[in-house]
């Protein structure tokens, strides 16, 4: 008997993303009946049924992709003349506080020359953006920055990341985001890091673009950004 086509089912703003990538036949988007079905299973279930290892864990990227138009829309709007363009995200959900880095850890970055940073901060981390820019009001990062966040939306925002050099970012699911498109991440992870970090390590096996920049101490942000401002820092000349 011939085997049906696949089918996902996920949260309903992803579709539109999740559509592009290759090896799904059909998406079903949450709330929505599925279509008939031989075969079940939860997706955090697969590793175990196809037995993958560390070792073995697919890492070919990207496996999502942004519209090209759209892209061509975002580097356009973020002038390619403006030196290292850095998108930044400082907050996850209200669950996950010891994941959020402080303003004030940007202040490093900002004061380095041909540094323009980009927030991609959603939902409602995006309160925090007055602060930040009283903290950065001497750098690169700007009111009008700040009205670019605003054309940010959800299906816009893989384009956006796209168009930039570099994404620096807390635990969330914009890290996942950019590891999935290709785009080189940092991820600035607390002490106690999510399982799918692993540990002793500062790359990631699902994302060959992706850097973990670890706390050697609990609470200790100032310690990993003073490691990211070196690296930052030797990325410049490359980029000019």
């Amino acid at each position: 008997m011939r085997p049906r086509p696949s089918s996902w089912k996920c949260q309903r703003p992803l579709t539109a993303l999740l559509r592009r990538c290759p090896g799904i036949d059909h998406l079903v988007a949450e709330g929505d009946a599925p279509p008939p079905y031989d075969v079940h299973t939860s997706l955090m279930s697969v590793p175990g049924i196809l037995e993958t290892t560390v070792d073995t864990i697919p890492a070919e990227i990207p496996y999502l992709f942004a519209d090209l138009a759209l892209v061509a829309q975002w580097r356009e709007k973020l002038e390619p003349g403006r030196g290292l363009k850095i998108g930044i995200n400082w907050r996850g959900r209200p669950v996950t506080r010891n994941r959020d880095i402080p303003m004030e850890c940007f202040r490093l970055l900002a004061d380095l020359p041909g540094v323009c940073l980009i927030s991609l901060q959603k939902g409602e981390g995006r309160a925090d953006c007055p602060a930040l820019f009283k903290v950065l009001h001497r750098s690169s990062i700007s009111a009008i920055d700040f009205r670019r966040l605003r054309m940010v939306r959800s299906w816009t925002l893989p384009a956006a990341m796209m168009s930039l050099d570099l994404v620096i970012t807390s635990d969330t699911s914009i890290s996942h985001l950019a590891g999935a498109l290709g785009v080189p991440v940092w991820v600035a992870l607390p002490y106690v890091p999510d399982w799918r970090w692993l540990l002793d390590r500062n790359d990631s096996p699902w994302y060959p673009t992706m850097r973990l920049f670890r706390q050697k101490a609990i609470g200790d942000w100032k310690g990993v950004f003073d490691e990211i401002y070196d690296e930052v820092r030797n990325l410049i000349p490359r980029i000019r």
